[in-house]
């Protein structure tokens, strides 16, 4: 066997395991389901989006507070960025999913690919970002989430470490996605999208 097929053993092994250990009652792939939900760009762009946009529209967000005006313009700038990257990096790799996932419409055009897993590049670019945010803008932190720096580093990574492991017990991806796109979700994808918010807002990130 070569290194390729030998590696490939290791992951697809450990994809079947957990999912087979983890992904298999009603009750678990319902709790997975719902975590995963939490970070996909459906969720953000075809439903938060729409209503915020028709609020802005309607005049409510006009006396915003300074950091709801931060959190979402940092927040949508990390999705928009991802988005991006995800779709040009799935057909790039066009990686199959386990054989073990369970296709239905929602997975189609880039998203039936495996590699990288899109949820872990944008749950842990938002994670890059409010990590980022508690240590450098605390105070937006406090203000928009009522909760200190500490409680937010806290909870914002419990919720991608779940969200992250939801792929894998769910069988849609690979140990590999999930531990790749996590990697370019902090360490290359929030390095472009602060940039990007550093540029238009004049807001200081990492």
């Amino acid at each position: 066997m070569t290194l390729a097929e030998v590696l490939y053993a290791y992951d697809l092994t450990g994809a079947q395991l957990l999912h087979q250990r983890f992904g298999q009652s009603k009750l678990a792939r319902a709790l997975w389901e719902v975590l995963s939900h939490t970070g996909d760009g459906i969720l953000w762009f075809l439903m938060v989006l729409p209503v915020v946009g028709i609020m802005w529209l309607a005049g409510y967000l006009d006396n915003a507070s300074p950091a709801a005006k931060t959190v979402f313009v940092s927040f949508y700038t990390c999705n928009f960025v991802d988005i991006i990257a995800i779709i040009l990096m799935k057909l790039a790799f066009k990686r199959q999913r386990p054989p073990h996932h369970r296709a239905d419409g929602r997975f189609v055009g880039p998203d039936q690919h495996s590699f990288p897993s899109g949820h872990a590049t944008r749950v842990w670019c938002i994670v890059a970002l409010f990590l980022d945010m508690s240590s450098r803008q605390p105070e937006v932190i406090r203000s928009f989430f009522s909760i200190s720096p500490t409680a937010m580093r806290v909870l914002i990574v419990l919720w991608a470490l779940s969200i992250s492991f939801s792929r894998i017990a769910l069988g849609r991806h690979y140990p590999s996605d999930v531990l790749a796109g996590s990697l370019i979700g902090a360490f290359l994808l929030y390095p472009i999208a602060s940039l990007i918010i550093q540029q238009t807002s004049g807001v200081k990130q990492a």
